[in-house]
């Protein structure tokens, strides 16, 4: 028995899922932030500093505080094979419909599929629509960055002069046998016997 590691790797395997965790800045959060910073005493910090960068770096560590605890925070994680049209609200009724699945109530999971394809093909118009309208405008920049997304384009590392001595240290090592029998004097050939 033979086992053969196919050359092609799947595209989830390649990388390692990106977690990306960004801040929710609802007008409700940032009120809540002006009223601790307005009710806060900075007297305080300047009378327990000695130096503008001490001061500078404990109100600035301050204010990461309070930005931490008082504004939300949103954790996703982004996987190498997403789409970019699969948003959200899909994601949400993907869940739906594999909990109506593992219900196994049939007419729940029929209408949960049903609105999940209906919404699978309303966002691959819009999405369709968006690349759409990068073409048709005069930006070349966001026309390229379309395209790379398409195609999946990733430039490859330029070469370094230790690639090309590599490159010249082989040839040397391979060609080793033909610069022996292509010199002006050829070694003699050993001799046959009859």
């Amino acid at each position: 028995m033979v086992h053969l590691i196919p050359a092609y790797r799947q595209k989830l395997k390649l990388c390692k899922p990106v977690v990306r965790t960004s801040k929710k800045w609802t007008s409700e959060a940032v009120g809540e932030l002006q009223g601790c910073l307005d009710c806060t005493d900075w007297d305080v910090f300047r009378s327990t500093t000695n130096s503008l960068d001490e001061y500078t770096d404990t109100v600035s560590s301050y204010i990461y505080f309070c930005e931490d605890n008082i504004i939300p925070s949103c954790t996703r994680v982004s996987y190498n094979n997403d789409k970019p049209w699969f948003t959200a609200n899909l994601r949400r009724l993907r869940s739906e419909k594999e909990a109506a699945f593992r219900s196994g109530d049939k007419g729940k999971y029929k209408e949960a599929k049903y609105r999940f394809s209906e919404e699978v093909r309303r966002a691959k118009t819009e999405h369709g629509e968006r690349m759409k309208q990068q073409f048709q405008t005069n930006d070349s920049a966001s026309v390229w960055k379309g395209l790379k997304a398409i195609t999946n384009y990733k430039p490859r590392a330029p070469h370094s002069v230790n690639d090309l001595r590599l490159a010249n240290s082989l040839n040397e090592y391979y060609c080793r046998f033909e610069r022996q029998w292509n010199s002006p004097d050829p070694p003699n050939p050993p001799p046959t016997s009859y």
